[in-house]
């Protein structure tokens, strides 16, 4: 799985890189503004899988940029990608819509979360873990055991 993250705030893309390189096995590249987004899907449109936005980026918000790569996927006659935005709050989650997105997600991200979105973007199984059970429990059935104790 290749993703693209687009986020200025140094914080929130290490988050989501991070989360994406060790809980969802993904060949993460980063971009830290739009700009930057539109020239890597400009020189290599099937280069990534599914893009992960901030919706706080400025000057044009992620939501605005989000749109625009949308819309000259279309124009260009190519699928846009899955899409997933970082939202700070739930009220944002309109303008998600208006941009096209996929999914979208409350910031600070949890990784395990945000690991299992975007496979369900991509239509890949959900992680093991998560929701129910100890540690023990998630733990070992990510490695295919039985755990001792909760």
């Amino acid at each position: 799985m290749r993703v693209l993250v687009v986020a200025e705030n140094l914080s929130e893309r290490l988050r989501a890189v991070s989360a994406l390189k060790l809980h969802a096995d993904a060949e993460v590249t980063e971009a830290e503004s739009g700009e930057q987004a539109r020239q890597a899907l400009l020189r290599e449109p099937d280069a990534y899988d599914v893009v992960v936005v901030d919706g706080d980026l400025q000057p044009r918000g992620g939501f605005a940029i989000l749109y625009d790569l949308r819309q000259n996927a279309t124009l260009n006659d190519l699928t846009p990608l899955p899409s997933l935005v970082l939202i700070s709050r739930t009220q944002d989650a309109w303008l998600a819509d208006w941009a096209g997105a996929n999914d979208t997600m409350l910031k600070p991200v949890d990784p395990f979360q945000l690991s299992a979105k975007v496979k369900e973007l991509l239509g890949q199984p959900a992680p093991p873990y998560g929701g129910s059970g100890g540690t023990a429990k998630q733990v070992a059935a990510a490695l295919g055991e039985t755990p001792d104790r909760d």
